[in-house]
């Protein structure tokens, strides 16, 4: 670093100290600025909720605070210590009080807690301050730094404050958060704060650091200062689209946002760079940006499918895949974020106050940066797709390079050269709905491109910040929010849990369900309650409500369900009701907004809102893994004193808790409700009464590990860190076995008392309807096979519909009852003599009991109905053991040209040709 020569000979051997200790002050001071708004924005979050309100009030409050601190940071030129020091002072503060401010929130102000624009006028109240004094941070230390040398004074200062906050964003996300917890990671900060400000105490009283303010300072033309204020909206649209596309292809986790956040941080410091050793200018700054945004239009499928083939190789290394994650945004938006980083570096080659005019710059760009979020939030996303914006972000680009250069010069008819390839590029290569097949599809190639070739169609409604989509697959219906494949819309077991929790309530008076989502499980609880109130914090999932309502029972439209847009935490915390049951469907709390749910602080929260026999009920499955569950087990134990657990499907499992007793207690109010018991029978073959046989352990806390998972907390969010960890489909194979293990079906009696009458047959016929065999499978052992035969029978007769007779046929088909099997099937095909499928059932059945003509004659009978590609294999196999052997070369060769089991066809044909002596 080349000393300033305005420096006098006996400050020299200071200025030599200072020259090495000031650079490191800053970068140390970029990192505690940045690390300050993510903190706040988790504090607050936790503290107010996770609504787009509130989330934009405190990225706006920040914006604002540093565009004012900018501004009139050369009025304290004296006081660079001050502020460092009012930094960190307020950042102690904040931990130290966090639970006042709670307490007074939500106890002595609850008409506060329970408002979303008061509690947006809070976050911007206690925000303000602290904004205000990062904001004076950078021109200061420029200030300070001019100095100590001559030249390039503002880029310097930029590119390590911006190197400092990039490196702050990884290390908080991926180090300290993790290992410390929020209020320790505050106070770490806010003492390395108080570091920073003693240094520069200590320097500006032995150092000459402060310069004599001069009289005069640059006026820039008002073209720059709009063509900068274009530009710098149009990278705040920008940065907010590439966190949304973050989102869709890793997954709508904190890191992704902090992955995001870093590139555009590290685009900033590179920008500061190149705008001083290469001499990028704010013209060729812009035009970098321009290109670096084609690129991204162009070339973001072929970048995610090479991700997905990458992240199969990584995926045994969790920090391999956090690197190529960064590099894959990196990649999409590392030009563009080091063009706009470049700008105003580009803009202080030459000062003269640099405090005065950096902050004057940074204040322009800050402002127009909250009008691009706003403009992105409150209109561009919602009425958008992707594709466009980028086309609309490479528009405002241009323009604003226009109205810098003038629409003469050559570089702006390149630009709009440039711009025209991108929207022809948009026309022929961009692929909307691609985006829309979940982001663990995109974990591997050979899923990614599977799920686009199956993908039907995706119906798409946006919010100021949420996606929701209904995405048409050939199997049916899904439900899509911010890049994660939720469930499918008509899958059963939303709407057994709804049924199954509201028969572990005491009562059916007052139900809360968090997390409406599809509606399938609130809208069940809604049907069988006096009163429901039903909470979604997604505006466009609660405005497409009625798209779902043959999946939701028309929730939208029952008279006593009160839907509430909020935030989950946030409602339970400020409501003063009290409920009989509390249901929480929210998504896996792999999202990280949801993980939140499954915290110490919320369970206790739980408590207060339940009565005192209430019961509250929650959700896991395999995406979370085994030590997730071990963490959710162990929290849930810290909170309630009485867990049941129940098996919806495969490794899809419900807790029901209570701070008494857990007990079966609505089976009759539930299973006598007539229209879900028409649905139930309709749709999924289920009596509502057999639903309690889902229940496999009456003490699922027992089932925990005992200290070897910690306690989840807002402070120590350990389950946010494992989901994000995890980085892949979980498994729960470990904890199946140990339920499977523990299993104790006369408990489960003995549980149930005088409500329900536990029988072993049903059990295993429910298991069989259900798909849930690999729990309890020991059951079979006490119980005689003519007992699940007369259950079986007995079930059919009671619901008598021709599915529930077709499937009881293909359960006692499965368990090898043939007999029984086919008295069942039998009265399908006399009930409805078109279901193909059940000709085809009794044609197996008929198989495995040797009567091979009976067979024949129900395959060929499925295949006049169906033309069902399973039957002329089938066929040709019953007739090779007719020893219709030319016969059965026709029915082969029919299963050739279909492609249908290739081996067992090759196998069959050389049965036939041995049949016939003609052996190839």
């Amino acid at each position: 670093m080349e000393l300033n020569p305005s420096v006098q000979s006996d400050a020299l051997p200071a200025m030599r100290h200072a020259r090495v200790l000031l650079p490191f002050l800053l970068l140390l001071s970029g990192f505690s600025g940045i690390a300050y708004e993510i903190l706040y924005i988790k504090l607050l979050g936790n503290l107010l909720g996770n609504q787009f309100t509130i989330n934009a009030t405190v990225l706006m409050s920040f914006l604002l605070g540093i565009g004012l601190g900018s501004l009139y940071a050369y009025r304290l030129l004296r006081l660079l210590w001050a502020v460092e020091a009012g930094i960190g002072i307020y950042a102690a503060l904040m931990a130290a009080g966090y639970g006042w401010i709670e307490s007074f929130l939500y106890q002595e102000l609850p008409f506060i807690g329970a408002n979303v624009i008061a509690c947006a006028f809070i976050s911007f109240v206690l925000l303000l301050i602290p904004a205000f004094l990062i904001g004076c941070s950078i021109p200061l230390f420029a200030s300070y730094l001019g100095s100590l040398r001559h030249s390039h004074v503002f880029s310097t200062t930029y590119a390590i404050y911006n190197f400092g906050g990039a490196l702050t964003v990884l290390l908080m996300e991926f180090v300290l958060l993790r290992s410390l917890g929020l209020h320790r990671a505050t106070l770490l900060l806010a003492a390395a704060n108080g570091v920073i400000a003693l240094a520069v105490f200590v320097l500006v009283r032995t150092t000459p650091l402060i310069p004599t303010p001069p009289r005069d300072h640059l006026r820039f033309p008002s073209r720059v200062l709009c063509a900068l204020a274009l530009a710098s909206a149009s990278s705040a649209v920008f940065q907010l689209l590439m966190l949304k596309l973050a989102e869709f292809v890793f997954g709508p986790y904190n890191e992704s946002f902090s992955l995001v956040l870093a590139n555009v941080l590290l685009g900033l410091a590179i920008g500061s760079v190149a705008s001083t050793r290469t001499g990028l200018s704010f013209r060729r700054a812009l035009f970098l940006s321009l290109a670096g945004l084609t690129f991204t239009r162009a070339f973001l499928p072929d970048v995610v499918s090479v991700y997905a083939w990458l992240h199969a190789r990584a995926l045994e290394s969790y920090p391999l895949v956090v690197a190529l994650k960064f590099v894959v945004v990196f990649v999409l938006m590392g030009a563009p974020a080091i063009g706009f980083g470049a700008m105003i570096p580009s803009l202080l080659r030459n000062h003269r106050h640099i405090a005065r005019e950096s902050g004057q710059l940074l204040f322009i760009s800050s402002m127009a940066n909250a009008v691009g979020f706003l403009l992105m939030g409150l209109f561009l996303h919602r009425y958008l797709d992707y594709g466009p914006l980028l086309l609309l972000v490479a528009m405002l680009t241009v323009a604003a390079l226009l109205i810098h250069a003038g629409w003469r010069r050559p570089v702006s008819w390149t630009a709009m050269g440039v711009l025209g390839l991108a929207a022809m590029l948009y026309r022929g290569y961009w692929d909307e709905e691609s985006l829309y097949v979940g982001h663990t599809t995109m974990r591997s190639l050979g899923n990614f491109e599977e799920a686009r070739q199956r993908q039907m169609s995706a119906q798409r409604f946006k919010g100021a910040h949420d996606v929701f989509a209904i995405i048409g697959f050939s199997s049916g219906p899904g439900f899509f929010i911010n890049g994660y494949f939720s469930v499918s819309l008509d899958s059963p077991a939303e709407r057994v849990l709804g049924a199954l929790s509201s028969m572990l309530a005491p009562r059916a008076d007052q139900a809360l369900v968090l997390g409406v989502g599809s509606g399938a499980t609130a809208g069940v609880v809604g049907l069988l309650f006096d009163h429901t109130d039903a909470v979604e914090i997604s505006q466009p999932v609660i405005e497409n409500l009625d798209r779902m309502a043959q999946y939701n029972f028309d929730i939208e439209h029952q008279p006593n369900v009160t839907i509430i847009q909020d935030d989950g935490v946030r409602f339970v915390k400020s409501s003063a009701k009290q409920y009989s049951l509390i249901v929480n469907t929210t998504t896996t709390p792999r999202y990280f907004s949801s993980s939140k749910l499954y915290t110490r602080d919320f369970f206790e929260a739980v408590r207060q809102r339940l009565t005192p026999d209430g019961v509250y009920v929650t959700w896991l499955d395999s995406r979370v893994g085994e030590n997730g569950v071990n963490i959710i087990l162990e929290t849930l134990a810290s909170a309630f004193e009485d867990c049941w657990l129940g098996q919806l499907g495969g490794s899809y499992f419900f807790l029901a808790c209570a701070k008494s007793e857990v007990q079966l207690r609505q089976l009759e109010t539930v299973a006598g409700h007539e229209q879900l018991r028409q649905h139930f029978a309709d749709a999924y073959t289920l009596p509502l009464r057999l639903l309690p046989y889902s229940i496999v352990s009456t003490d699922a806390l027992e089932l925990r590990p005992r200290g070897s998972a910690p306690v989840n907390t807002l402070d120590f969010p350990v389950l946010e860190f494992e989901m994000a960890r995890l980085g892949h489909a979980g498994s729960l194979e470990k904890f199946v076995e140990d339920v499977r293990a523990r299993f104790d079906w006369k408990t489960i009696r003995a549980a149930f008392g005088r409500s329900m009458r536990w029988q072993p047959a049903e059990f295993l016929l429910y298991a069989d309807l259900r798909g849930n065999t690999d729990i309890g499978a020991e059951v079979l052992g006490s119980t005689p096979e003519t007992g699940y035969d007369r259950a079986a029978s007995a079930l059919a007769r009671e619901m008598g519909t021709v599915n529930a007779y077709y499937a009881i046929g293909e359960s006692l088909r499965k368990r090898q009852r043939y007999d029984a099997a086919i008295a069942e099937l039998s009265r399908v095909v006399s009930m409805d003599a078109s279901r193909g499928d059940a000709h085809y059932a009794l044609g197996e059945s008929h198989y495995s009991l040797a009567a091979y003509d009976q067979a024949l004659a129900h395959y060929s009978r499925t295949w006049e109905l169906d033309r069902d590609e399973r039957v002329p294999l089938s066929a040709g196999r019953a007739l090779i053991e007719l020893a219709r052997y030319r016969e059965a070369l026709e029915w082969l060769e029919t299963a050739e040209a279909l492609g249908v089991g290739e081996a067992d066809v090759a196998y069959y044909r050389g049965v036939v040709h041995e049949g016939l002596n003609d052996v190839l």
